[in-house]
């Protein structure tokens, strides 16, 4: 997140089983993030709430300097969950999401609720990787879907859901900060004589939350299983539903998930869904994200997928096998193409330009405002082209057009066989790191 000066907003959150000096400031939904500025120290920043970005819902704000590492947090209520004798495990209690008036607040909990074929496909997808167990956070639909076919734990910071759920399912929760408001026994016992390979992770946050919350209280939730079960560290299965424009954000921060073609419709909004006059005219933008192999999803022919042997794993009709990328390369939903000046797939609108070396959105842009913008294929930073690349000596460009490190025109510096006469390139977790030599 970027002011408008371009000072990018960093964040900390506090630790699990952090020691006394090293907690946060609570507020009442549990503990606060601290907030600051990139050109800015830790202690120049602000504690603010994690679930709530409107100062109208929670008005929690505490400069950094001001906090003293002692706990002065708002009493919580005190409260049990109702008697679950009635409502343990019992399939036959209606699913509530049908007839609840959904939440709407955008910024924090916005209810909307997977459609059938949602519903269907993540059932299946856990089926398929072996999940006996499922943790639903801030998926309640799919939680309602899943108690007579799996076992299921619902995570969600609506406590309607209290009336009809027991606590042997259900915890009042907070995702943006891994805050439990009342016991979270219950919980530890679902997860206790649980491999690592019966249960599955599947969160629908809120799009507005920052990825940054939202991947530290995965790897909580993943510390909290190995702890539980005795086991070293030992990754969790996660199905991660979110737009696919946040998939830089989601990478940055998990580098394990890749995204799946399969698209994601809710039944009460307007655009995120294949049906209506509002809908988005190439379907719904939201996806899944998993850290597990796209190879073992099978996404359904009926819906309009098909198998791609090239790749081995399931794409959108749509979603055309390039050769020359050697993947299927649309993410939006529409048919890309290959633009041999980029050597690389861009959608069907674009346009190249000569002096960017890319193809953007519309003619007639401004270019060096555009190149700010764009990371090097050269060194692999952001904020500028290859042909303005800091980090590579301009003496050893000896070519102008085409490839800048060979000459040649079928291919542009990113897939050059002579990269490695001038940079070492070091691979880990997804991520590639490029040192110039």
């Amino acid at each position: 997140m970027l002011d408008n000066k371009g000072d990018k907003l960093l964040l900390e959150v506090e630790e699990d089983d952090a020691d006394p000096e090293e907690q946060h400031p609570r507020c009442e939904h549990g503990p606060t993030v601290l907030f600051y500025r990139q050109s800015q120290h830790p202690e120049q920043g602000f504690y603010a709430c994690s679930a709530h970005r409107d100062s109208k819902l929670c008005n929690f704000h505490l400069p950094a300097d001001q906090w003293r590492g002692h706990t002065s947090s708002t009493p919580l209520p005190v409260r049990n969950y109702p008697s679950s004798s009635s409502k343990s495990r019992n399939p036959s209690i209606p699913d509530p999401t049908l007839s609840l008036t959904a939440l709407s607040e955008d910024k924090v909990n916005a209810q909307y609720f997977f459609d059938e074929a949602a519903l269907n496909f993540l059932a299946n997808q856990c089926k398929n990787i072996g999940a006996s167990k499922v943790i639903c956070m801030g998926a309640p639909r799919l939680h309602f879907h899943l108690r007579h076919k799996l076992q299921s734990f619902l995570l969600d910071l609506d406590e309607r859901f209290a009336e009809y759920l027991g606590s042997e399912e259900f915890c009042l929760y907070n995702m943006c900060n891994n805050h439990f408001f009342y016991d979270r026994k219950p919980f530890e016992e679902f997860l206790g004589g649980t491999s690592p390979e019966q249960l599955v992770i599947v969160t629908d946050p809120p799009f507005g939350c920052r990825t940054e919350l939202i991947s530290h209280t995965l790897r909580s939730l993943r510390k909290l299983h190995n702890r539980i079960n005795q086991l070293p560290f030992t990754p969790l299965s996660i199905f991660w539903i979110y737009p696919y424009y946040s998939a830089n954000h989601i990478r940055q921060e998990m580098p394990e998930m890749e995204m799946s073609d399969y698209s994601i419709n809710y039944t009460n909004h307007l655009r995120y869904t294949n049906v209506g006059k509002q809908s988005r005219f190439c379907g719904s933008p939201v996806r899944l994200f998993t850290n597990v192999p796209l190879s073992l999803l099978q996404l359904p022919v009926e819906e309009g997928y098909k198998y791609c042997q090239k790749c081995n794993l399931y794409t959108a009709n749509g979603n055309l096998h390039c050769n020359s990328c050697g993947k299927c390369p649309s993410v939006n939903g529409q048919t890309y193409r290959h633009c041999e000046s980029c050597d690389v797939c861009v959608k069907p609108n674009y346009v190249h330009c000569i002096n960017c070396r890319r193809c953007t959105q519309k003619e007639g842009h401004n270019c060096s405002f555009y190149q700010t913008k764009q990371r090097c294929r050269l060194c692999d930073q952001k904020g500028h082209i290859e042909t303005k690349c800091p980090n590579f000596r301009k003496a050893k460009l000896k070519h102008t057009k085409g490839c800048l490190l060979c000459g040649k025109r079928n291919h542009r510096e990113r897939r050059c066989t002579h990269r490695s006469k001038y940079f070492k390139e070091l691979h880990f977790m997804g991520e590639t790191t490029v040192q110039c030599l």
